[in-house]
């Protein structure tokens, strides 16, 4: 299917909803990680702070783990061996 479609043997096709939920996941992600660093380099945070923090960064993570990545299409190596 892949070949069909043009697809390299090291690229897949995915669907747009995929890729917007993925982009939005990571995008939330390195948001999160920047807004923990900030936040623990001002000062000296308490252990309170440190827990918020965590959890700031936790959230995040756990949606990026909540998208499901699954190829519409891929190259099969098999296919591309018996061309």
């Amino acid at each position: 299917m892949g070949e069909r479609r043009g697809i390299g043997a090291d690229e897949v096709l995915i669907s747009r909803r995929v890729w917007d939920s993925l982009r939005d996941a990571l995008y939330r992600l390195q948001a999160s990680a920047e807004d923990v660093a900030m936040d623990v380099m001002q000062g000296k945070p308490t252990k309170a702070e440190y827990v918020e923090a965590l959890a700031h960064l936790s959230q995040a993570v756990r949606e990026l783990q909540e998208v499901s990545v699954e190829p519409l299409a891929l190259l099969d190596e098999e296919v591309r061996a018996g061309s």
